[in-house]
């Protein structure tokens, strides 16, 4: 199943509340097969009696995941959690071997299906639901009378109450979903990734005249390197830099700051590295908004940006300036 294929989320996820609270307000409410809310983790869940199954499930800051295996899937397929990012999985995508995978982020969908032709079918029962009621449900005006009139066989009052509390539940906060040990390997993900990000150009100058000032005043009479990383607003230098005298460091640090935040803007947002470097006669300033630059050489992960920081600049700017990496990132903590 191709990415484009897959309805918006939104409509998704109330359609398979809906389903969900159908069921609850029969007198089947329990029955396997079916479909049922899972409030703690807010995931849909859908069992269908040929073996299919499939899983939505909201996440914090309007995301979305979707997963699932239809009947006709090889005994022994891919797994397609293997190239989904790690904040898609948590312990609710454990189970089962799915072979259909996709995740809403940055308003669009990505989606891996290898060798399961029948996952289009996972999603035909709940693009059947009466699309008046998914309205209704969106909206928070879905009533018990109203699912009474939708069902063949309507359950106790207990059922309908029950059913029109998981439509009040679906439409509350998504819990965080639990991290855990995923968080180093998707560190390491998004490490890569960035190793081989490009640079969108934003047209600054090559040498800026600040920096030109400093290095006639103040700047070493031979050949240096001095990289620095961002963390937030906080300039971490690199451990393999040159030794410069303390004035000549102090001072570099200050028109380095200045830079970083002249160069800042709230559309394309703000270089997360930067490099000063002179053969003892020109001086040269380049900078990474985008990617993890050559030059930015440790000896630890720790020592590279953190996922945190990463999300939280990647939360100020534009969409549009973002790179596709960032995708891959944790919401941020003050989400």
């Amino acid at each position: 199943m191709e990415p484009e294929d897959i309805p918006l989320p939104r409509e998704l996820w109330w359609s398979a509340v809906v389903l969900a609270a159908l069921q609850r307000a029969t007198a089947y409410a329990d029955a396997t097969p079916g479909c049922r809310f899972e409030r703690d983790t807010m995931l849909v869940a859908l069992d269908l009696a040929d073996g299919s199954w499939l899983r939505v499930q909201r996440c914090p800051g309007e995301r979305y995941v979707l997963w699932g295996r239809s009947a006709m899937a090889p005994e022994a397929p891919l797994d397609a959690r293997r190239e989904a990012p790690d904040w898609a999985l948590s312990r609710a995508t454990d189970p089962g071997r799915p072979t259909f995978v996709a995740w809403w982020a940055h308003g669009e969908w990505d989606a891996r299906s290898p060798q399961d032709e029948g996952v289009p079918l996972l999603l035909r029962p709940l693009l059947t639901v009466d699309p008046h009621l998914v309205g209704l449900a969106a909206t928070g005006a879905l009533a018990a009378e109203d699912l009474a009139g939708a069902v063949p066989v309507v359950g106790t009052p207990s059922d309908l109450a029950a059913a029109t509390s998981l439509l009040v539940d679906a439409a509350g906060p998504a819990p965080r979903l639990t991290r855990g040990t995923r968080v180093s390997r998707l560190r390491d993900q998004v490490h890569q990734q960035m190793r081989e990000a490009t640079e969108a150009d934003r047209m600054l100058l090559q040498q800026p005249p600040e920096l030109v000032r400093w290095a006639q005043v103040h700047g070493p009479r031979r050949g240096f390197e001095h990289a620095v990383m961002v963390r937030r607003h906080e300039l971490v230098e690199a451990p393999a830099n040159t030794a410069l005298p303390r004035a000549a460091r102090r001072t570099l640090a200050h028109v380095l700051r200045d830079l970083h935040r002249q160069e800042s803007a709230p559309d394309h947002g703000a270089w997360l590295f930067a490099r000063v470097r002179s053969d003892g006669v020109v001086t040269r300033f380049d900078r990474a908004f985008d990617h993890w630059p050559s030059w930015w050489r440790v000896a630890h992960p720790a020592q590279g940006p953190t996922l945190d920081e990463l999300a939280w600049e990647m939360g100020q700017r534009a969409p549009a300036w973002r790179p596709s990496w960032s995708s891959l990132l944790p919401l941020p903590a003050s989400t």
